[in-house]
C-alpha cells in the first residue's frame, strides 16, 4: 500500500466559549485513522471543542476524547469510531503505523506541518503547509516552562509557530514516527567581543550575539506504554511490521517497555 505522510498530518482547531474556531497547531493520525496525537499544550483544559481538519485527505473530525500525558507534551485524542478506516491487510488506511525506538545520533528526519508566520508581503498570519527536512543534533531531558519534562530530540533547523504537534518521521520509512514537535531550544554565538578599562579601573565587556534556535522533538518511543493503553501498538493485534531501513521489528524496544 502507498503511504502518504501529508494525508496523515492535520490542523488542531479549538473553540472556547461562544468564541470562533481558532488555530492551535498541527497534529497526525496514529496507528488508527480515528486516532490522533500533538502536543498537549496544542488542547489546553480550558477549550470546549475541539476538531481536526486533514486538508490532503480531505477529512475532518470531531475530537470525542482527550488524555494528555501527565508529564510530557502529548495529548492523545479519540474521534469518533466510524473513522477508523482499515485497508485489506488490516493496516490504517491514512495514519502512520507505529513509533521507533532505535533512532541515533545524526539519523536524518522528515517533519510535516502547518506553520503560521506571517504576515509577509503576499499572505496573513494563517496556516500554510511546509515540508522540512534535517538531522537530530542530540538527545536529551527537555523541561519546558510549562512544567512539561520529558526525553527530547534537538532538530537542526527552528520549529517555526504552528508546527507544534506536527509528526517527525525517517524520510526513507515515512509510515514510522520518531517524535513529535514541541517547542524549540535557544542558544546563542558570540560574534564580536571588546573589553576595555575606563580610567576608575572598572572593566566591561562589550559582546555582540547572534541567536540560534533550533527545534525540539518529544520521542514518542519514551511514552510506549502510555500510548500502548489507548492504541494497543500493532503487534499485540497481529501486524508484522518490517522497518524498511533494517528490516527489524520497528516496535522491538517498545514492546520490550510494556
Amino acid at each position: 500500500m502507498n503511504f502518504n505522510p501529508l494525508h496523515a498530518t492535520g490542523l488542531v482547531f479549538l473553540k472556547d466559549g461562544k468564541q470562533g474556531f481558532s488555530f492551535a497547531g498541527s497534529c497526525f493520525l496514529f496507528r488508527e485513522d480515528n486516532v490522533v496525537l500533538t502536543a498537549a499544550h496544542c488542547v489546553p483544559a480550558s477549550i470546549d471543542t475541539v476538531i481536526v481538519h486533514f486538508p490532503f485527505a480531505r477529512r475532518e473530525m470531531q475530537v470525542e476524547e482527550i488524555h494528555r500525558h501527565p508529564t510530557a507534551d502529548v495529548a492523545l485524542l479519540i474521534c469518533e469510531a466510524r473513522y477508523a478506516y482499515r485497508s485489506g491487510n488490516g493496516y490504517p488506511e491514512t495514519a502512520f503505523w507505529d513509533g521507533v525506538s532505535n533512532f541515533t545520533l545524526g539519523e536524518q528526519f522528515s517533519a510535516f506541518g502547518y506553520p503560521s508566520e506571517g504576515p509577509t508581503f503576499n499572505s496573513e498570519a494563517s496556516p500554510t503547509p511546509r515540508f522540512f527536512t534535517g538531522h537530530y543534533q542530540r538527545f536529551f531531558d527537555y523541561e519546558s516552562h510549562d512544567g512539561f519534562k520529558y526525553q527530547a530530540g534537538e532538530l537542526s533547523i527552528p520549529a517555526p509557530g504552528g508546527l507544534s504537534g506536527g509528526p517527525v518521521f525517517r524520510s526513507a520509512a515515512p509510515q514510522m514516527i520518531t517524535g513529535l514537535v514541541t517547542a524549540n531550544a535557544e542558544t546563542y554565538a558570540i560574534t564580536d567581543s571588546i573589553d576595555d578599562v575606563l580610567s576608575d579601573g572598572t572593566k566591561y565587556r562589550q559582546e555582540s550575539r547572534r541567536v540560534l534556535t533550533y527545534g525540539v522533538a518529544l520521542m514518542l518511543s519514551d511514552h510506549a506504554q502510555w500510548l500502548h493503553s489507548y492504541v494497543p501498538n500493532p503487534t499485540s493485534r497481529g501486524w508484522t511490521l518490517k522497518d524498511p531501513i533494517t528490516g527489524d521489528d520497528p516496535t522491538a524496544r517498545i514492546e520490550d517497555e510494556i
